[in-house]
Order: structure tokens, then sequence, then C-alpha cells
């Protein structure tokens, strides 16, 4: 007798599964290259733009903390 439950959502079987992926590479030289499922160009531009998304609102969210050098205990020793 099998194990595999059937009651469970086909779409939730295998968890994070990939489905499709984008590989962006840039050379030394300056070229680039895009592979994976670039077939279908809708989906692929808009892999893109949810990527680009993505990137900025991690860069939103990150703070710059300046602290004042004569708040630190660094100590700066002069030959």
């Amino acid at each position: 007798m099998s194990d595999f439950d059937y009651s469970r959502d086909p779409d939730d079987l295998y968890g994070e599964t990939k489905v499709a992926v984008l590989e962006i590479a840039v050379r030394r030289n300056g070229t680039m290259s895009v592979a994976g499922c670039i077939n279908d160009m809708t989906y692929a531009l808009q892999m893109l733009e949810e990527a680009k998304d993505t990137i900025r609102r991690h860069h939103a969210r990150q703070v710059n903390i300046i602290v004042p050098a004569n708040m630190t205990d660094i100590k700066v020793r002069t030959p």
C-alpha cells in the first residue's frame, strides 16, 4: 500500500519547487548572457521586472547609520 496522500493539493506536494529559472551572467570583457526559461518572452520579462522590484525593496530597507567618531571607543595611534 502506498503512503501517498491523494487528498493533498498537487501544487503543494513538493513545497517550494522551482518552476522557472533565469540566469544572467556578465563576463570580465563586459559581455552578458541570459539562460533559462526565455522562450516565453512576456513571462521572462515579467520575471526580470519582479527581480528588479525585489532588489529595489531590499535596498530600500537598508538603513545607513552614521556614528560620529567621538562616540566610538576606537583609539587611533599615529606614528
